[in-house]
């Protein structure tokens, strides 16, 4: 679906093909935009609104590509046979990995008619930008979810549309989930990693039953902001929205990892790579951008985070609530098959937080259904 907005067609992510596997002829332009909705924070009466997204470029297929494309397929039907999934599905899941980040390249983040910024992409066809507003009048605002446009410098005659997520602090009493999204509210077997690759790459995504549930009765009791913070690659951005849709998860802002696969450096791919799978550099991510939006959040926001025992969710949210003690309102912790689970580890991670601020769960219906 598209609309004109002062002459610009504008094009809605999930409204309009899906950008991996339409048609190129829908648009001129054959760069793209993959835009990350985001957070806008209200302190000291005025707005921060945070905009971040991926600029890329379909790649001419080549004898390489086809090459290393053929042998992932290949491994993945040698790790699970049964399961067949179409060339559009392939797509979805592969083909965000197989583009060009197009580097230091200016776009255009309009917010108004009279409010916009000019930012360029990094190396990796990366973009963010801070723009702070003091009045939301000319801002088109729904239901706390602010709207914008991005463009490239280049080519302005259609624009993609983005979304900022505002928290604020006049009439509100802020609430925030904080969400794993692996194991915790999608089947992914982490601890078995070959199960994990096939669940990500070939399986048609699985909710956690329940959980989308108690997440909408959590948002609608208390109006909380959903931030989704996963270590997962942003490429499957897409994809893992397109699951939150059809199973009824509540929209929010998502927080994750880009991961560059083609590169004319193949050492510092492959170093890249190696430091993307380690362990260290998961919680990091994950550490990094909750304190973050702890940071930038306004100080009367309250949180609720959500994640599961398969991998370091409970060493990492231990050690924000340490730091940030009097915001953090609840923990909750699924524990998962092959995941560790003992007591022991529970109450190291935990330490020095007091027992009814954390608890554990198997099953969503053991979570409580308002966020008290």
């Amino acid at each position: 679906m598209f609309f004109i907005d002062d002459s610009v067609t504008v094009r809605h992510q999930f409204e309009d093909n899906h950008p991996f596997i339409s048609d190129a002829k829908v648009s001129k332009n054959k760069d793209k935009f993959m835009l990350i909705p985001s957070i806008g924070f209200e302190n000291d009466n005025q707005f921060t609104m945070i905009m971040n997204g991926w600029y890329y470029e379909p790649l001419d297929s080549n004898f390489i590509q086809n090459l290393i494309r053929k042998s992932f397929y290949g491994a993945m039907n040698l790790i699970d046979r049964s399961t067949k999934f179409s060339k559009e599905e392939q797509e979805e899941r592969i083909g965000p990995f197989f583009v060009r980040d197009v580097s230091k390249h200016q776009i255009q983040l309009k917010i108004s008619d009279s409010i916009s910024t000019t930012v360029s992409t990094d190396d990796n066809g990366r973009f963010y930008a801070m723009i702070g507003v003091n009045n939301l009048q000319s801002l088109t605002i729904k239901q706390d979810v602010m709207k914008y446009i991005a463009f490239d410098d280049d080519y302005n005659q259609q624009g993609d549309e983005g979304l900022v997520y505002l928290m604020r602090t006049k009439n509100y009493s802020g609430c925030s989930i904080i969400s794993d999204i692996d194991d915790t509210i999608k089947i992914s077997e982490v601890p078995n990693k070959q199960k994990l690759i096939i669940n990500t790459f070939k399986k048609t995504f699985q909710a956690v039953p329940g959980m989308a549930n108690v997440y909408q009765s959590w948002r609608s009791s208390y109006q909380c902001l959903i931030h989704y913070v996963s270590a997962m690659p942003s490429q499957l951005y897409y994809v893992t929205q397109k699951f939150l849709n059809k199973e009824n998860f509540p929209h929010g802002s998502f927080h994750m990892r880009h991961l560059k696969v083609i590169s004319p450096d193949k050492y510092n791919l492959v170093k890249q790579l190696s430091d993307f799978i380690g362990h260290n550099a998961s919680q990091r991510h994950k550490l990094t951008v909750i304190e973050t939006i702890l940071n930038l959040a306004p100080s009367t926001q309250q949180f609720i985070m959500v994640g599961d025992s398969g991998e370091f969710d409970p060493e990492i949210y231990g050690e924000i609530t340490r730091r940030f003690s009097n915001r953090i309102k609840m923990i909750f912790i699924r524990l998962v098959d092959g995941g560790r689970n003992d007591p022991n580890r529970f109450e190291n991670a935990f330490k020095n937080i007091p027992n009814d601020k954390w608890s554990t769960f198997f099953d969503a219906k053991d979570l409580p259904r308002k966020a008290d």
